[in-house]
């Protein structure tokens, strides 16, 4: 009895040693972390002495083996269920690269030569992509304990936000004096993808600042918690029911068990889309180096960034109406092609794909012989990318032959055909909702920025990169007046009827929009009393709507109306509906009705 009562009591010893062993390794692993997050900040933000630099590269020695050491200990006590996680095959790998360093590290390599370049570039990205992965473990799971799920997206993108604003600040990250009002002007306007500035990125910004302008465009067009979430997944089994609700609405999943699939084609898809229009724009500005782009490689990289996530920043100081391209029609038309795939929605991009593979599937089987067919009656299609697809189409077709009618004797004059083609193409894309500019906005014509204004404020897709009202709640609303005069009760679309939960939303979202557009420009036009009412109203529509054009006003804003545009950008990024769902408490349920009455309409 004794030796049983033994046994027991050492067991519950043993688990207890071992639980603050790994709690201690996850404290230790979260400091290193944050220290190699400082240290690299301090590095590449700051003129760092050789005396300094050495103490730099001494840190990262200590880190790296923490991290090694550490993972080791965490693989040794966790060897029984380290295999269940889904990223274990990366943590693997990266193990095998930390040691590879500590090697090649204590060796004594030469000071010059690609060998101690390629050591030095590997070991700051494995040492930045195990901090993500640690940080993020602690983000998903704060936010899942002790924040409502609704509340998440909005406190993640509020973190990301404030760290870009701390980011852009660094010494080395511009040039001369920034104050923080702007630098979070100019990080509200990069995670929220808008496009708005307050600084000339070309002039005020350093490589340094451009490459972290460039990050924060990444991550809020992937989308912060999409960025997060995937990683969290990745390589953390431990995520609550809750938070994997939250995701599932946010991805707008039928199942919790896509999550991680969805996460993953957005991620891929994102970086391989932006690869390929990387290349393409550097094969169409790669003779420019002497003229105007002082590294033809990094500018593409950017654009093609800054176009499908419809951010619209640009490192031109005239945007894309710089004289060095502004008759460059291809890289006008690979820019356009960018912001539409990124304003489209990654659901529709799947859903094709999905349609692709059953496709596909069918012709093997058929080629094959094989009895294994694929019903050809299914409908793979859905309603939302059928609606997408059409208004996408409809505001493209007609927004490009109205630009054309307002402007072919004004901004167009001169042009050859296919530039005028292309100018009114672009003028129809971009407000959907990139910001990148041909001309100067505001010398358009009257009927153009009312044509802009509108076409800004209907925006791109759902779950896509893009802001505004979005296409599929202008079309359900179109469809409700529609049915509304035909005497229909229920609003039907492509032989579906919609659930009045839609149409409901929908009406929503239009008058949120417009109730906060008219008191932000109300508001703009105490506080910013020397703007003209059609130039605050243009700025308040494109930052609401994440788009990024201006009619030349967004660089003469004051303080408040800095902080009015910052807080609009920030709304028109989470969302009206999101964000009033996480501050107001949700009814679970309703047991009873009251009685019925008719109001005088």
């Amino acid at each position: 009895m004794l030796s049983a009562e033994f046994a027991y009591r050492l067991g519950t010893l043993r688990r207890l040693v071992l639980k603050v062993i790994g709690k201690s390794i996850s404290i230790v692993f979260i400091l290193a972390a944050l220290a190699t997050l400082g240290l690299m900040a301090y590095e590449f933000g700051y003129a760092v002495s050789e005396t300094g630099q050495k103490l730099v590269e001494e840190s990262f020695q200590i880190i790296l083996r923490i991290f090694f050491y550490g993972s080791l200990v965490n693989i040794a006590l966790e060897r029984k269920n380290i295999w269940r996680e889904k990223g274990v095959w990366v943590e693997i790998i990266v193990l095998l690269l930390l040691l590879l360093i500590l090697i090649t590290r204590s060796s004594h390599l030469p000071d010059q030569g690609w060998l101690p370049k390629t050591n030095h570039i590997l070991m700051h990205i494995l040492l930045l992509l195990i901090s993500i992965i640690q940080l993020s473990k602690v983000l998903v799971t704060t936010f899942q304990r002790r924040i409502r799920p609704e509340m998440t997206f909005t406190y993640s993108f509020l973190l990301f936000i404030l760290m870009g604003a701390v980011l852009l600040m660094l010494p080395r990250a511009h040039q001369g004096t920034l104050s923080f009002i702007d630098a979070l002007f100019m990080s509200t306007s990069a995670v929220c993808i808008t496009g708005l500035t307050v600084i000339d990125i070309s002039v005020n910004l350093t490589t340094t600042g451009q490459v972290i302008l460039l990050l924060l465009i990444q991550i809020g067009g992937i989308g912060v918690m999409t960025f997060t979430s995937f990683i969290a997944l990745s390589f953390f089994t431990q995520t609550s029911f809750n938070d994997q609700m939250a995701l599932k609405n946010i991805l707008s999943e039928e199942s919790m068990n896509n999550i991680f699939r969805t996460l993953l084609y957005t991620f891929f898809t994102t970086l391989t889309v932006e690869a390929v229009g990387a290349w393409l724009i550097w094969l169409s500005v790669k003779n420019l180096e002497n003229e105007a782009i002082a590294n033809p490689l990094f500018f593409s990289v950017f654009h093609s960034v800054s176009a499908f996530c419809n951010a619209g920043f640009s490192l031109l100081p005239d945007n894309l109406s710089h004289l060095a391209i502004r008759h460059l029609y291809k890289f006008q038309w690979w820019i356009s092609i960018l912001i539409i795939l990124g304003g489209i929605g990654f659901p529709i991009v799947f859903n094709y794909g999905k349609l692709l593979n059953h496709k596909i599937r069918n012709v093997f089987y058929r080629i094959t012989g094989s009895s294994k067919r694929m019903p050809s009656h299914v409908r793979i299609v859905s309603t939302t990318t059928r609606i997408v697809i059409t208004t996408t189409a409809f505001l493209l077709v007609g927004g490009t032959l109205l630009y054309w009618l307002a402007e072919n004797h004004h901004s167009l004059a001169g042009l050859p055909w296919n530039g005028k083609l292309i100018y009114s193409f672009f003028g129809a894309v971009t407000p959907r909702t990139a910001g990148f500019n041909l001309t100067d906005t505001a010398a358009l014509m009257p009927a153009t920025i009312a044509l802009t204004l509108f076409l800004m404020w209907i925006g791109a897709s759902p779950l896509s990169t893009g802001g505004g009202i979005k296409t599929t709640t202008f079309t359900i609303a179109v469809k409700n007046i529609l049915s509304t005069l035909q005497g229909k009760d229920k609003v039907e679309i492509f032989k579906r009827h919609l659930p009045s939960q839609n149409v409901r939303r929908a009406h929503a979202i239009i008058l949120l929009s417009l109730l906060w557009i008219g008191a932000a420009t109300l508001l703009l036009a105490f506080l910013v009393p020397y703007g003209q009412v059609t130039q605050l109203l243009f700025e308040v529509v494109s930052a609401i709507s994440t788009v990024g054009l201006t009619l030349d006003f967004t660089p003469h804003l004051n303080t408040a109306g800095k902080i009015i545009i910052s807080l609009t950008m920030f709304i028109g990024r989470v969302g009206f509906i999101s964000l009033l769902a996480g501050l107001i408490h949700q009814q679970s349920s309703q047991d009873y009705t009251y009685a019925e009455d008719n109001v005088i309409l």
